[in-house]
């Protein structure tokens, strides 16, 4: 009853629908399809199995269509599933004969949001590759929640990838186009939680299997983490605060680490270039996160409890004023960046190098590595990344501040790595929660004593910054109290060094 299951290559852009005209008109001269309204109605049950698994049922116009909400190849390739439709609801025994029907048991899928746009469609060559380019305008519905919607989707209908990225940017000197990684029914779901139509999520994880090449891997990887920068970004533009600017600059730290971890995979100049812009964002984002966590673990308390000396009130609320003017400004200097140019570019040129970069050439330099298996390159790498954390914690006592910064610097990658490798390594996976729980609490340990350090100079700064002595005397007090800390935080994070010594490995 089912089609084969499809694989859709297309590259998704936000864009700005006073923008979206003359974007589609600057496309090369091809076959125009006529404009018509779709609507579209997405199913699951009531507690959102599909979802969970990872999956939308949608009906429109008589088809009925399940897809599957992650990447399943190439940077947007999903796996596809549709057939007839003869009433308004999914055939059961349509979503039974697809990947979908396992998660469903006998819950039947209802109505849970309603998306209609008006979609221009237009069929082009270029660069030996034939693209399709649509243009959807319209809106997306979750009972009493609602939100715009305005996407360019450039779908590969035949030919090499690299003409759908060379379209890409030939349009973005047009008119500004953010690449994003939300499907339409993620949208529909992030109303459903109560959000603006802007999804924002920790990376998911990637997909790997025993299966995969070492380059697979990375870019298995590589997608996931452009995919929760990009939401996280989005939601950043419609909604900010704190979660949203701790989850991008996660997202960009993590991609970082997988640049630097996958090295002898994907080598190239290009890798340098993407690490060095995803390093600029999340400077940009540094002041905004070290505020927050400033204001919500050190301030917020101290003010909460109060203060009996009247001297010691007014300095604590000038140096209040302090940090909501400085937060404030560090705020905006994450608008900037999250809605700059530079951002724009950083996710179209990422997903371009990650996609058909030079490190994927038959004849590349590191072809050996790309091409050698992931569970090999893996377990590699994690012993690497494992002895070096492990030998460097040994003596906690001997190293200054900034060698037990190093240190959690290697011990987060060892995470990341861990958790990201986890599909490699099926066999054990009690051992491997175990181990990443070892490494956190490496990692949780050395940050809490890194902060004392680092807190002190972030008070001073703002407090001097904004000009009102109190503030400044109640900077000093304030960092002076969490001072006899320390002794105590070293010794936890000594204790996590040596349990992670002891950890048996996954791999």
């Amino acid at each position: 009853m089912t089609d084969a299951a499809a694989r859709e290559t297309e590259l998704k852009f936000l864009v700005d629908p006073g923008a979206a005209g003359a974007l589609f008109d600057a496309l090369p001269p091809g076959t125009d399809k006529a404009a018509r309204t779709l609507v579209s109605t997405y199913f699951d049950t009531d507690d959102q199995a599909l979802r969970r698994a990872g999956f939308s049922l949608r009906l429109r116009e008589g088809v009925q269509t399940v897809k599957s909400l992650a990447p399943l190849e190439g940077v947007f390739g999903r796996g596809e599933w549709e057939a007839p439709a003869a009433g308004d609801a999914p055939d059961p025994d349509f979503v039974a004969g697809t990947p979908a029907g396992a998660f469903l048991g006998e819950a039947a899928p209802s109505p849970r949001f309603r998306i209609q746009v008006s979609r221009r469609v237009r069929l082009v060559e270029r660069g030996g590759a034939s693209i399709e380019a649509a243009l959807d305008q319209g809106a997306v519905e979750a009972g009493a929640h609602g939100g715009g919607l305005c996407e360019l989707e450039l779908e590969l209908r035949s030919g090499p990838t690299a003409a759908l990225f060379d379209l890409a940017r030939d349009l973005a000197r047009i008119a500004p186009m953010t690449l994003a990684f939300a499907s339409k029914a993620d949208r529909g779901f992030a109303l459903l939680d109560g959000l603006a139509p802007a999804p924002r999520a920790p990376a998911p994880a990637p997909v790997l299997t025993e299966a995969m090449s070492a380059g697979a891997a990375f870019q298995a990887v590589g997608r996931a983490g452009l995919a929760a920068l990009a939401a996280n970004a989005e939601s950043l533009r419609v909604r900010p605060g704190p979660e949203g600017v701790h989850q991008a600059r996660v997202a960009a730290r993590r991609l970082r680490s997988a640049l630097s971890l996958f090295r002898p995979v994907a080598g190239d100049a290009g890798r340098a270039a993407v690490a060095d812009e995803l390093k600029w964002l999340a400077r940009e984002l540094d002041a905004a996160r070290n505020l927050d966590v400033f204001i919500g673990e050190v301030w917020a308390p101290q003010a909460r409890r109060g203060v009996a000396a009247p001297e010691d009130r007014a300095g604590l609320a000038a140096f209040g004023r302090a940090l909501l003017a400085a937060q404030t400004r560090a705020y905006v200097q994450v608008a900037e960046a999250v809605s700059s140019a530079r951002f724009r570019a950083l996710l179209l040129e990422a997903a371009a190098w990650l996609e058909v970069g030079p490190w994927t050439a038959a004849a590349a330099p590191s072809a050996a590595e790309r091409d050698a298996p992931a569970a090999v390159f893996a377990a590699q790498a994690l012993t690497r990344r494992r002895d070096a954390v492990v030998r460097r914690g040994r003596d906690l006592a001997g190293l200054d501040a900034e060698a037990r910064h190093r240190l959690r610097i290697a011990a987060k990658k060892l995470r990341y790595a861990a958790e990201d490798f986890a599909g490699l390594f099926p066999s054990h996976p009690k051992r491997r929660r175990r181990f990443v729980a070892a490494v956190k609490a490496v990692q949780d340990a050395l940050g809490a004593a890194n902060d004392l350090a680092f807190s002190a100079g972030l008070a001073q700064g703002v407090a001097l910054e904004g000009g009102e002595v109190e503030a400044a005397f109640a900077a000093g007090r304030l960092a002076g109290a969490k001072a006899g800390d320390e002794p105590r935080l070293l010794a936890a994070a000594q204790a996590a060094c040596d349990a992670l010594a002891k950890a048996e490995p996954f791999w």
